[in-house]
């Protein structure tokens, strides 16, 4: 059975942690901080798609 890296296990848990930072535009709670999380998170996101791309691209190349 296939078992999952821990770097990957971190990845999926930064994406629920991303979602979380939407939850206070959609509240309507005001802030400063709100934003930049939401800034911090859009960077988290990029940089596991980049992890992710790579990946899959080492994966494809494998085979």
């Amino acid at each position: 059975m296939y078992r999952r890296s821990r770097g990957i296990w971190i990845e999926d848990g930064l994406i629920i942690l991303s979602l979380l930072t939407l939850w206070p535009r959609i509240l309507g709670w005001k802030g400063a901080i709100f934003p930049l999380l939401q800034y911090v998170a859009l960077g988290v996101l990029v940089w596991i798609l980049v992890r992710r791309v790579r990946r899959f691209c080492r994966a494809k190349a494998q085979l």
